[in-house]
């Protein structure tokens, strides 16, 4: 490296001052399009994609917030009734015309959870019924087994509900 070095130096002192300030001219030139092709360019470029990103990210924060208050706003002006109990919402509500058939056994467990069996049901039916417990007295389905009817479409399900 020493001799590199060395023989560079020689090259350069028997130039004539003005054609070593040339070179020297040439090799900051060089150097500096190098720093700022190799070194500054793809900072400044991978900033300007972080930017972005950054953006992006904002923006759907943004319509995720918005689309929370939404929901919360519907849930908010729906009225739960959480008065009537647990057993007797899902009485009233299994009886009803949204299910369309009665369950074949109902099984209370405790005051906080209620288990049913519903024999050669519509899927569709059951899931209706399923939107009316959630939407009017915030009971859900906490465990469920599906099992294929006797015919197309129906089901025998056991669940398991809860109010949430």
């Amino acid at each position: 490296m020493k001799d590199i070095i060395d023989n560079l130096q020689q090259a350069l002192l028997q130039l004539t001052p003005r054609e070593r300030l040339i070179v020297l001219l040439g090799g900051v030139f060089v150097i500096t399009t190098l720093l700022y092709s190799l070194a500054w360019q793809p900072l400044t470029r991978q900033y300007a994609q972080s930017q972005a990103a950054l953006a992006r990210a904002r923006a759907t924060a943004t319509r995720i917030e918005e689309a929370a208050a939404l929901v919360r706003g519907s849930a908010n002006g729906r009225q739960l009734d959480r008065s009537t109990s647990l057993l007797t919402a899902v009485d009233q509500t299994s009886r009803s015309a949204t299910l369309g058939k009665a369950p074949s056994r109902v099984q209370p467990e405790g005051d906080k959870e209620v288990k049913i069996w519903i024999d050669d049901v519509p899927f569709d039916n059951v899931l209706r019924w399923l939107g009316e417990l959630q939407n009017r007295y915030a009971i859900h389905a906490d465990s469920t087994e599906i099992e294929r009817g006797s015919a197309t479409g129906l089901v025998n399900i056991r669940l398991s509900l809860v109010r949430g």
